[in-house]
């Protein structure tokens, strides 16, 4: 059987996967990428980011007009995902730099050779995993079949009537609200103190109390026992408490695709988190890296693609370099979003570090006041000396918002810097700049500071 050989192998073709092939193609290595799936762009293209988002503005819609958006919903959100795969360049930016697509399931037959299902064989000589994650679902509480992940809950013919959804992260919060404002009845089920716990305390806390007055039916502390199926739908119970659902959705995390890969033969080693690396992602083999969701840690598609450039440059050229991931930004996009930047200010007290919290509320802002969307607040973490150590923000396009921070973050600016840059009136970027004014008012309180306004005042 004929053997192809390449300088490099990319397995998967979601977010990290075309990323780094667009990256080893540019470079002139010989790539090859193996996606398993008949169609490339990966878990956020077709059953993550594009379609929750797409579910969350019909929702949002809705929500204002106080409207219904009709039963076929959810084929609308099919319709826009399948629009977005199609105006993506992906293939052909791969095509255009010598990228050879295989679609089929690689098995390793050592650390150098794949097998495709239908026979075929690759070398080569570097390998880069991108093999990304899915849902994971616990066994105790799990059935074989009948229940929903953020996987195929957009293949449901019409919007369900009611729907149990297990787990407060960023997934079951925004597919609650979502769903609850399409007109399903939700009830959402977390087994901690506040929905999204690796966020901002205060910020989370505030974001669960305001989904809880918009009608959500939210239990906080409840710790799952039995889930079972009948003639009237799903059942939950939880101590004394039951709880029945035309629909279960299970939003409890997400485990790395390593299933039927062989990663053995490899030499490659992995734990239920994912695949082992050090901090230049090299995995135990030394010719194999990984980046992405299969590596554990934040599964987000905009850290999916700071590995896999990492991955591509370590694994291509002599002199490794670790991932700089720039403060680990995310957002979550429920109404209002909540975006996360850096340390939260639990973390800062853990830490013993002196610092200060500025914050500016999104009801004081001209834009956000016309807009409608005063609820919420930015909320910044600094050193004594205005040291950007955090940022969260809860409020309209937060996640838009935070990308101001993260720049200057990464610049190592100070607060200050912020609030001398002009910002466009009326914006809610406005509100970006007036968080900084508490800043100012301290610094001018402080001795030194008064001692140089006295000697430079004329």
């Amino acid at each position: 059987m004929a053997i192809t050989k390449y300088d490099l192998a990319i397995i998967g073709g979601g977010a990290a996967g075309l990323v780094a092939g667009v990256a080893a193609g540019a470079v002139g290595a010989r790539t090859v990428m193996i996606e398993k799936e008949e169609r490339l762009g990966g878990e956020c293209s077709w059953t993550g980011c594009v379609p929750s988002k797409a579910l969350i503005h019909q929702a949002s819609l809705a929500s204002k007009c106080g409207c219904n958006q009709g039963e076929n919903i959810l084929g609308i959100v099919r319709d826009i995902t399948l629009k977005a795969s199609k105006a993506s360049k992906a293939k052909a930016i791969l095509d255009r730099y010598g990228v050879e697509i295989y679609h089929g399931k690689p098995k390793f037959k050592d650390n150098h050779s794949l097998v495709i299902d239908d026979g075929k064989i690759i070398e080569a000589r570097k390998i880069i995993l991108c093999t990304g994650s899915s849902a994971r679902v616990p066994g105790p509480l799990g059935l074989e079949k009948g229940y929903l992940t953020n996987h195929d809950v957009w293949d449901l013919p019409d919007l369900p009537e009611s729907m149990l959804i297990i787990g407060g992260g960023p997934i079951g919060t925004e597919l609650a609200q979502a769903f609850f404002r399409l007109g399903t009845r939700v009830t959402l089920l977390q087994s901690r103190d506040r929905l999204l716990p690796r966020d901002d305390d205060e910020l989370s806390h505030e974001l669960t109390e305001l989904l809880i007055n918009e009608g959500i039916h939210i239990r906080l502390n409840t710790r799952i026992d039995t889930v079972e199926k009948n003639d009237r739908g799903w059942l939950v119970k939880a101590g004394e408490e039951e709880f029945l659902g035309q629909h279960l959705l299970y939003a409890l995390g997400r485990k790395a695709n390593t299933e039927g890969l062989n990663l053995e033969a490899a030499g490659v080693e992995y734990s239920e988190e994912g695949i082992i690396v050090n901090r230049h992602l090299r995995t135990t083999a030394r010719n194999i890296w990984a980046a992405g969701d299969c590596i554990g840690g934040l599964r987000f598609s905009h850290i999916a693609e700071i590995e896999a450039k990492a991955a591509v440059r370590n694994a291509l050229f002599p002199f490794n370099s670790k991932v700089d991931y720039q403060g680990s930004p995310w957002a979550t996009f429920t109404d209002p979003e909540l975006a996360h930047l850096g340390l939260t200010e639990g973390e800062c007290r853990a830490a013993n570090y002196h610092y200060k919290v500025y914050s500016q509320a999104f009801a004081g802002d001209d834009r956000a006041i016309t807009d409608g969307e005063t609820k919420g607040r930015i909320k910044v973490i600094v050193s004594p000396y205005g040291k950007i150590l955090g940022v969260h923000i809860l409020g309209p396009r937060a996640g838009e918002l935070i990308n101001e921070f993260i720049l200057a973050r990464r610049k190592g600016l100070r607060l200050h810097e912020i609030g001398l840059t002009v910002h466009v009136y009326p914006t809610l970027g406005m509100a970006v700049q007036r968080v900084t004014d508490d800043w100012f008012s301290d610094m001018a309180e402080k001795p030194f500071f008064k001692a140089l306004i006295r000697i430079a005042r004329r």
